[in-house]
């Protein structure tokens, strides 16, 4: 359900076409939450048999036309009751934990090596997130900028600060993964 009602809040700054608002996702949600291209595209067309977004036609070049998206009433409301709902939170279902459990099967560079390979994952993360936080703060991402557009001006505070609570608190998370994995590194070492 995250996905659609990720779709929804990106529509709340104003229409876009599929492209565009696939483009965005990628920019802003799929941070925290991954979906593909034609996974968005399938979600947009149930969204919009639902009548919580409406698709307006616009000329694109001389002939041809697209399709741009808007939030509707219902997908308002939708919006503000899917956020007002508390959430449980995530059974954990973590891979790398789950392989590392059983680590005493592998050889020691192999063990290695899967170490290494999720400090760097988690590394990159923790750059992306951090770069992003650092956008958010200045106000810099297109997204961020057309919902400021239309938002109130007492609202601004609040919408710039909890997408940067976020996004910190992503980076916390890498953080600690790295820890993580450098403390697997140093096992490795100890255990020979």
């Amino acid at each position: 359900m995250s996905l659609r009602h990720a779709l929804l809040a990106l529509l709340e700054a104003g229409p876009m076409t599929g492209y565009e608002l696939a483009k965005q996702f990628d920019q802003s949600a799929d941070r925290v939450w991954h979906a593909p291209h034609p996974q968005i595209y399938t979600e947009l067309r149930k969204l919009e048999r639902e009548d919580l977004v409406a698709a307006d036609e616009v000329a694109r070049g001389t002939k041809a036309v697209k399709r741009a998206y808007r939030l509707t009433e219902a997908g308002e409301r939708e919006l503000r009751r899917w956020v007002s709902e508390v959430e449980a939170p995530s059974p954990v279902r973590d891979a790398a934990y789950l392989k590392a459990t059983y680590f005493e099967y592998a050889d020691p560079e192999v063990v290695r090596r899967q170490f290494e390979a999720h400090r760097a994952h988690h590394q990159e993360q923790l750059h992306r997130w951090e770069r992003h936080a650092a956008q958010l703060r200045a106000r810099e991402t297109e997204l961020l900028q057309r919902r400021l557009a239309h938002a109130p001006q007492p609202q601004h505070e609040a919408i710039v600060a909890y997408k940067v609570h976020v996004y910190e608190g992503m980076a916390e998370r890498a953080r600690a993964e790295i820890a993580w994995a450098e403390r697997g590194l140093a096992l490795v070492e100890k255990l020979g």
